[in-house]
């Protein structure tokens, strides 16, 4: 990665060593981000007053070490990093190209003049939400107005998916909900509805009529012969056509041989 370079014993222990005054920050808000994009995270302390700074996920993996300088000295100790970490800007810490198991609390521990300060991270990765589905469940007509039942589902959409539902007319209605009930009298049977389907980091919408998902099949003509009728008829000719085989080859024989 750029600028990164092979850890010497002497700057470890010098980053990672205990020591000074400890102040951390509880109840960071999450970050929530899109499967490949990237993150960074803000120390939040001038650069002129950080000497350097140590990062773990989770506690328990040590992923990188900051000292400060220009440029600073980065050094990775997590594989699984390479090539994706970047110190942009006042000793905060940028990871690219992320990963589904790139979620995690990121903590770092940040070493000033005064002490050692704690700041942790917490970030949760998704998948972006793939376009939403919307089905006809049932649709009810009485005195020209028709209920209809909707539906909205995503295929794969992972975890922490929501729905809300929109008229082209305006206003949100129901949301959080992926079953949806409208009235529509004959004037409003232009009007659409749309789906918005969301995770935390993402999101994806469907607009639709109501009237043209929940069409009624064309019925067809009387005089035709539906599908159930035809092969009960194929199927009572191949009965009458065994009949008069079994006939044919045990009973006319059987007649033929009492007349001699």
């Amino acid at each position: 990665m750029d600028g990164a370079r092979r850890p010497s014993l002497l700057f470890l222990l010098l980053v990672l060593q205990p020591g000074g005054s400890g102040r951390a920050e509880a109840g960071a808000m999450e970050l929530s981000r899109i499967l490949g994009d990237s993150v960074t995270f803000p120390l939040g302390i001038p650069a002129e007053q950080v000497t350097a700074a140590t990062w773990t996920v989770n506690t328990t993996r040590s992923i990188v070490t900051v000292a400060a300088g220009n440029p600073p000295t980065v050094i990775v100790l997590d594989p699984s990093y390479e090539g994706r970490l970047r110190v942009p800007e006042s000793n905060s810490l940028q990871i690219t190209s992320l990963r589904m198991e790139d979620t995690g609390t990121y903590s770092a521990q940040i070493r000033t003049a005064t002490g050692i300060i704690h700041r942790p991270f917490p970030l949760r990765v998704y998948k972006p939400v793939p376009e939403p589905t919307v089905l006809c469940d049932s649709v009810t007509c009485v005195n020209e107005t028709c209920n209809y039942n909707l539906s909205c589902r995503v295929r794969d959409g992972g975890e922490h998916v929501t729905y809300s539902w929109t008229h082209t007319a305006g206003g949100a209605v129901v949301p959080n909900e992926s079953i949806h009930h409208i009235s529509q009298s004959p004037r409003d049977a232009h009007l659409a509805v749309t789906c918005t389907a969301q995770n935390p980091a993402s999101n994806s919408s469907t607009t639709a009529s109501a009237k043209d998902l929940c069409a009624a099949p064309t019925a067809a003509p009387a005089s035709s012969l539906s599908y159930c009728r035809v092969k009960g008829i194929v199927l009572l000719l191949v009965l009458g056509a065994l009949s008069a085989g079994i006939i044919a080859v045990h009973v006319l024989p059987g007649r033929e041989r009492r007349r001699d």
